[in-house]
């Protein structure tokens, strides 16, 4: 039978209820006598809440009746958009007619809004702060001293990755409901687990210990329905205190104001560079707006920032960086992860600092990235302590440079029809896959193979993946696998679908438990026919002996009746993580009349280990490369000096539609694998970390200027060529 690892199949499993309309979403769920919960929110990004006064005779609750929470506004608001009181309602029109008649007093206090202003501790984010500058680190290595006085050419800048909205499909959203006994919760979440944790850490005390949380179909996240948001937590409080259903779904712009935010970071730097363009050292600050001061959240959000900092060597030979890292408070959105969390900030920066290194040199971009390459590596730690498992990196950048070669061709003839083109190449630093994951893996009496995964995944495909890995280990037909997931009562524990880590710490889950219920498999045919277990053939979905043969549903009942359940469970656990990487290259055109950007081409040479299922694998290629080039060419996140958020829905915060999409060339190296059980990596994150600098450097080629600040806006590109 063909091997099901590397076969490109379609999402089997995840796809036929989605377009048959019969895939179930947070808002398609109902029961009789549901109430409707809408949130009121703060007007303001900073404020006192001197009184709320809800409407005679209504379900209205504020954070005084409410459970002590995490981002729950009681006194102070320190956000445009954060909750401070719930309605509820026999229908939604209802519950948002009376929110609007919900009166809140507040005391505008002075917003902190910039990083500059906030530096100047001044004004302060929230009025326990001594000092805007909530968090700090370092990262030093090597003797930076020493660099810059060998340096041919110091590069000084400051850079800007800015503040992003993830912008999933579907706004978050939850419905709970309480018998008496149980709490069942369905939440479009990445973190069945993380939820059902948190509500018996809150309900407790209210006599709610056992709960159950759903993950229904899930219209994309991006890390922003990772955090155990209030609001889950208050309406599965009020089902218990109510007795009644309670559903809540936020509307696009309450989706824009309350989930977590991404990136925004900026690194102000000096680069140290000698002749030939070799990279000698690196000084500067990275500044991270870390948003609204909730301890709470922006403790964990600082890590990507520190992330940023250590991976700030990139794949080369740095040996020498003295980075200084401030997280501050501000009156923003909080910022959480968002595909990539912090490895995206790190490409960009280390990525920017060689292409206007290149610049500065007069040296071609290509050629600064193999003089600086490391050559190869194998359980390599980097001089800021990160960990690279494998990796054969000037390999991967001579297979890339003809088609370099090629695009840069394309460009000459481009402008030799008086076009402004460019090309523009980057290089990927990131580090992907975490933690444990569970699964269970069992036969059943009809010979089925029934796979449960601890994960969450929610349109990557990944059930289709495991369902491939069992396959495998059965030698049988994909399609005799089923897949389940994103149910606290499937099984005992789990992870959460992030970090590109799913397929790779899910699927070998997947892999050790599919072996061991083989393992065992053979131990009850062996017990049947009466013969050791290794004398025994397996092919086909088969058991065979010269005493007999038995199919899996044969061995399943077997088993049953032995009183041996065919099944097995397993946890694997990735220590530490894998370092996939990529060279990503692109052609683009610049209008010199309008200031637009069109990507005419975009190639990806990505070495990601073993592929499971190369339709999965580029469909996220394709996803998340344009998701990057939306940071680069589109993407804004706009507040008034007073912290109203201004792109507060899709009319004004632009992302790109089908009629930007652009047409990816993907290539899966295979030059490296990772320790785990199947070898691969993970690629959910690396195409959209690659695009954002490599869309940037092919318009600086395009148009002969240095860019500082993103989004490279046409009327950012006609300044630009102006001046």
């Amino acid at each position: 039978m063909a091997r099901e690892i590397g076969r490109p199949v379609k999402r089997i499993i995840e796809d036929p209820s989605l377009i048959t309309g019969k895939g179930r979403f947070v808002y398609d769920i109902d029961f009789k006598g549901t109430l409707y919960a809408v949130f009121i929110r703060s007007q303001y990004s900073h404020a006192k809440i001197k009184s709320i006064r809800c409407p005679e005779g209504a379900l209205c609750y504020t954070a005084k009746d409410l459970p002590e929470l995490i981002g729950l506004a009681k006194e102070e608001a320190i956000y445009q958009g954060q909750p401070l009181a719930v309605v509820l309602a026999e229908d939604e029109y209802k519950a948002r007619d009376l929110a609007e008649q919900v009166e809140v007093e507040y005391e505008p206090l002075p917003s902190v809004i910039n990083v500059e202003e906030a530096l100047k501790d001044v004004k302060k984010a929230k009025s326990d702060l001594s000092s805007n500058i909530v968090l700090q680190d370092n990262v030093e290595i090597g003797d930076v001293n020493s660099a810059f006085k060998k340096a041919y050419k110091v590069v000084e800048a400051e850079i800007i990755n800015q503040r992003v909205i993830p912008s999933a499909m579907e706004p978050r959203g939850a419905v709970a409901y309480f018998d008496g006994r149980r709490l069942t919760v369905w939440s479009s979440t990445q973190n069945v687990f993380g939820l059902k944790d948190t509500l018996l850490q809150f309900l407790s005390k209210y006599g709610v210990n056992d709960v159950r949380v759903v993950q229904p179909f899930v219209g994309g996240a991006f890390g922003s329905k990772i955090y155990i948001y209030p609001e889950e937590v208050i309406i599965s409080y009020l089902a218990v205190l109510t007795g009644k259903p309670i559903k809540w779904f936020n509307t696009r712009t309450e989706e824009f104001m309350s989930t977590n935010h991404g990136r925004d970071m900026r690194l102000k730097f000096k680069a140290a560079f000698d002749k030939e363009g070799k990279l000698l050292g690196i000084e500067g600050t990275l500044i991270m707006d870390l948003g609204a001061p909730i301890m709470e959240i922006y403790e964990d959000s600082f890590g990507m920032a520190t992330t940023a900092a250590r991976l700030l060597v990139g794949r080369y030979k740095v040996n020498a960086i003295k980075v200084k890292v401030l997280g501050i408070a501000t009156n923003k959105t909080f910022i959480g992860p968002y595909r990539g969390a912090g490895r995206p900030e790190a490409t960009y920066f280390i990525e920017r600092i060689l292409n206007l290194g290149a610049r500065a040199l007069g040296v071609d971009q290509f050629e600064i990235r193999e003089v600086n390459i490391i050559d190869e590596v194998s359980h390599y730690n980097t001089p800021t302590g990160m960990y690279y498992d494998s990796g054969k990196y000037r390999e991967a950048l001579k297979i890339a440079k003809p088609s370099y070669h090629e695009l840069l061709r394309k460009r000459d003839e481009l402008r030799a029809k008086g076009k402004l083109a460019g090309v523009g190449v980057a290089i990927v630093s990131e580090i992907a896959s975490f933690g444990t994951g569970t699964a269970r893996v069992q036969l059943t009496p009809n010979g089925r193979i029934q796979v449960v995964s601890g994960f969450t995944p929610h349109g990557q495909g990944d059930a289709t993946a495991f369902a491939q890995i069992a396959a495998e280990v059965f030698d049988v037909d994909v399609g005799k696998v089923d897949v389940l997931w994103g149910d606290t009562d499937l099984i005992s524990h789990g992870g959460l679908t992030g970090g590109s880590t799913t397929l790779t710490v899910g699927g070998s889950a997947v892999y050790e438990a599919s072996i061991r219920l083989k393992e065992k498999l053979l131990r009850v045919v062996g017990e049947k026919l009466g013969v050791r277990p290794e004398e025994i053939e397996y092919k086909n979905g088969k058991f065979y002996h010269k005493k007999g043969e038995m199919s899996l549903a044969d061995t399943a009942r077997e088993a049953l009746r032995m009183g041996v359940y065919p099944e097995e469970q397993y946890s694997y656990t990735i220590r530490p993580y894998t370092s996939p990487y990529g060279i990503h290259m692109a052609l683009v055109e610049v209008d010199r009349e309008t200031g637009f950007v069109k990507v005419l081409e975009y190639k990806a040479f990505d070495d990601v280990g073993v592929v499971v299922n190369p339709l999965l694998a580029e469909g996220q290629v394709h996803g998340g490369a344009l998701q990057g080039i939306s940071q680069a060419l589109y993407e804004e996140t706009v507040y008034s000096p007073e912290g109203s958020l201004i792109t507060s829905n899709f009319s004004d915060y632009v992302i790109p539609t089908a009629m930007e999409a652009v047409k990816v060339e993907w290539k899966s190296l295979a030059l490296a694998k990772s320790d785990t059980p199947l070898g691969s990596k993970g690629i959910g994150e690396l195409p959209t970390i690659a695009s954002t600098p490599t869309i940037l450097h092919a318009v600086e080629d395009a148009i002969g200027k240095n860019i500082y600040t993103m989004p490279t806006k046409p009327e950012l590109i006609l300044k630009l060529l102006n001046s």
